[in-house]
């Protein structure tokens, strides 16, 4: 589970680049700890070889001695073995052995070379205890004769300074993965973050703008470089919907002035002619766009909740199903209320009641012959579901937009302005509003925030 959580984490280029430093480390310490075994460690190695083989050479020139003769060696490495607890000495001679040693080891080096064996030592009370010596092996005319030198200090240096070195590269692994997680949940934190505000935008969310901090590095640098290409995009967006809201403003007074000279001419015709009819009903659809387009600037440019009073979206939605129920049976779809609570919210009731229109006569329009269409209300909650055609998944997002119809070759009575009223609406009331699946069918949900009683 731990794993599945920071899988992203562990693939990210920092947590790499973490890894790559860390093994970085571990080698040079390696690295350097090798030169000081060697410079110390190693060194004292060879001097003790060294002092092993001055002494080899000298019991080697003793033992050639012909004045000192074999008798004379043996006193010589009694008395020696006697005075000095790191000597070992050792004379095998016709099947005997002289010295500090019961017989010589099996395998040890002759001379010039040296090797480490193990010796039993006795203590000052009586205890055997197992050392290390290094000796070597050499031949003279009163037989084999090893020379040789206790050096436990080596083992046991060489013991503690393999245990040092391997904390030491423990604590420098230890060390550099604890900073680099750091330093990666950092990143990821704020990769996190830029990613968050991404998603904000891709939701349609276009004043959001992605965080700057005044560290100043390469993620501020394209934050910044983002932010302003966002800025200009926004401009550009502001531009095309102000000409849009000039044109439909400037077109309504000439088209209404139009209409009314249509009905004058109307009503001199009893009955009026059929061109006639279907220029004033193509007016009036018309002049329904404009309308429509100027009214969503302006609850897209709504600031505050001045004119906001307390609303309850049970008498709303009583009333909308009210004045929709006669148009869903005369287009032959069933339209369902269904309330619990009375759902108080703080809002504009004109704009409440448009929005939740909307969603109703969308359905109606929409959801085809036979259809149920259900209304329903759950305190802050209205959703309108219906068992039609539904909108794909990838046009949910689409469906918001100005003037965007699902229906492309706009043979649909509508506006394309529907849900995109309803968006405003909702967003102005501090509402969500959301499209889902009802299997089959589509379901859209207003969820307000409830105001106390």
């Amino acid at each position: 589970m731990w794993f599945a959580r920071h899988k992203l984490n562990i693939r990210t280029s920092v947590w790499k680049l973490t890894l790559v430093f860390t093994l970085i480390v571990l080698l040079l310490n390696a690295t350097v700890l090798a030169v000081v075994y060697w410079r110390t460690l190693g060194e004292r190695q060879e001097q003790q070889q060294r002092n092993v083989l001055v002494a080899a050479q000298t019991y080697r020139e003793l033992g050639n001695n012909q004045t000192l003769g074999v008798e004379g060696l043996r006193r010589l490495i009694a008395d020696r073995t006697r005075r000095s607890a790191t000597m070992v000495l050792a004379l095998e001679s016709g099947g005997e052995v002289e010295g500090n040693l019961s017989s010589l080891p099996e395998g040890l080096p002759e001379y010039p070379a040296t090797g480490r064996f193990p010796v039993v030592v006795s203590g000052l009370q009586g205890e055997a205890t197992v050392s290390m010596a290094v000796g070597t092996r050499l031949q003279v005319p009163a037989g084999q004769l090893l020379v040789g030198l206790i050096d436990d200090d080596q083992q046991r240096l060489q013991n503690d300074y393999l245990l040092a070195s391997l904390l030491a590269l423990v604590g420098a692994l230890l060390v550099t993965l604890v900073v680099g997680f750091i330093f990666n949940r950092r990143v990821i934190g704020r990769v996190h973050r830029l990613g968050e505000q991404m998603a904000r935008l891709h939701e349609g969310h276009l004043h959001a703008r992605l965080p700057v901090s005044a560290r100043g590095d390469e993620y501020d640098v394209i934050a910044g470089q983002i932010n302003t290409m966002l800025d200009e995009i926004d401009e550009l967006l502001q531009s095309v919907v102000s000409v849009t809201d000039n044109i439909a403003h400037d077109l309504r007074t000439p088209l209404s002035r139009i209409r009314l000279r249509l009905d004058d001419a109307a009503s001199r015709h009893d009955p009026p002619p059929p061109w006639l009819a279907d220029a004033i009903t193509d007016l009036d659809q018309l002049l329904d766009t404009f309308e429509a387009m100027l009214d969503l600037s302006r609850l897209q440019h709504a600031t505050g909740r001045s004119g906001h009073v307390a609303c309850e979206l049970a008498q709303i939605c009583t009333d909308v199903e009210a004045l929709l129920a006669p148009v869903a049976e005369a287009r032959q779809r069933q339209l369902e209320l269904s309330l619990a609570g009375s759902g108080r919210v703080s809002g504009d009731p004109g704009l409440l009641f448009r929005a939740v229109y909307n969603l109703v006569d969308n359905a109606i329009k929409h959801a085809g012959p036979g259809c149920r269409i259900t209304l329903q209300q759950e305190g802050g909650t209205v959703t309108v579901a219906d068992n039609g055609p539904g909108v794909p998944v990838a046009e949910r997002e689409r469906v918001f937009r100005r003037l965007y119809r699902l229906d492309q070759s706009r043979h649909t009575a509508g506006t394309g302005l529907g849900l995109s009223i309803v968006q405003a609406v909702a967003e102005l009331h501090g509402a969500s509003v959301e499209l889902g699946d009802a299997g089959p069918g589509l379901v859209v949900t207003l969820q307000f925030p409830q105001q106390s009683n």
